[in-house]
């Protein structure tokens, strides 16, 4: 029996689940653009940074991108049509613990640079920024690259309803084992064919890709609204409605705050908790991502 009979008889099977490697090639094609609908251009992004926090001075020691044609109305991914990857001294150490879980090591990044006149091509005639992790990897992007500074940022971590299609966590490997895929390694490549693979998916119970879903999560606009002065008992039930606390910075003071798409409904609830001024930020997928500082600057 060869090896495609064996799988389908295990898949088969509901005792067995079967996982395909993600192994997408320079110009991979999802699908056939038969319709001859229009298409855009959009840029899924990945990188791995030296740690968490770009203002104590951790760096991008990896990067990987994969410019995608896709149908405009449809929303179909349907091809890889260009590629840039590179790794880049960040001038200090790599942690132990990033080295662990990537297994890129000073040795690897020594006197690498990231090129930014390739990478800057390879994002021409895009429209969209896809990463997994958008409100990470935005400001880690833009502090690094003039070119992403202007973009439009989706993120399927963010803007796809993975819980409520019953899956249990968001995290990449997780929905790749979901959607029958795996990949080995944690470097940028290797997350970014995943989460291209991911977007090439039929959306579980609906009609459409998964990025079509996503698509149309990034057209629309959302407020990000911090409730500014809001009392310790009331802040309860901010909290219980879903709102996350900003620990306040030099441009937005220590609040809780939340991201809808409903303002008025929020504003309204902040107005029964006493919080009659709240600051409020509408973004779009040009402004969506950034760092409070940025909103903040821009208003």
């Amino acid at each position: 029996m060869d090896l495609e009979s064996a799988a389908a008889l295990l898949a088969s099977d509901p005792d067995y689940r079967v996982l395909r490697r993600v192994n997408l090639g320079e110009h991979h094609v999802f699908a056939e653009n038969t319709s001859g609908e229009p298409v855009g251009r959009l840029a899924v992004v990945d990188t791995e940074t030296t740690g968490f926090n770009l203002e104590d001075g951790d760096r991008i020691i990896d990067v990987a991108i994969a410019t995608c044609e896709y149908g405009r109305e449809s929303g179909t991914l349907y091809r890889v049509v260009s590629r840039y990857e590179s790794l880049e001294d960040p001038g200090q150490p790599i942690p132990p613990e990033v080295v662990a879980l990537t297994g890129i090591t000073d040795e690897m990044v020594r006197g690498q640079k990231i090129d930014d006149s390739a990478l800057a091509r390879s994002l021409e005639g895009v429209g969209l920024v896809i990463c997994h992790n958008s409100g990470f990897d935005r400001p880690f992007l833009e502090a690094r690259f003039p070119a992403f500074r202007e973009m439009h940022f989706g993120c399927s971590f963010n803007e796809i309803p993975w819980r409520s299609w019953g899956i249990g966590s968001s995290k990449l490997d997780y929905l790749g084992f979901v959607f029958g895929l795996f990949h080995t390694g944690h470097r940028a490549r290797a997350d970014v064919d995943m989460l291209a693979a991911l977007l090439g998916q039929n959306a579980p119970g609906a009609q459409g890709s998964v990025l079509s879903i996503l698509l149309t999560a990034a057209r629309l606009p959302t407020w990000r609204i911090y409730a500014l002065g809001l009392s310790f008992d009331n802040s309860q039930y901010a909290k219980l409605r879903g709102y996350r606390w900003h620990k306040g910075d030099a441009a937005i003071a220590k609040s809780w705050w939340i991201e809808t798409q409903d303002e008025a409904g929020e504003r309204k609830f902040l107005e029964q908790l006493g919080c009659i001024n709240p600051m409020v930020f509408k973004l779009t997928a040009r402004e969506r991502y950034r760092t409070t500082a940025d909103l903040a600057q821009a208003r």
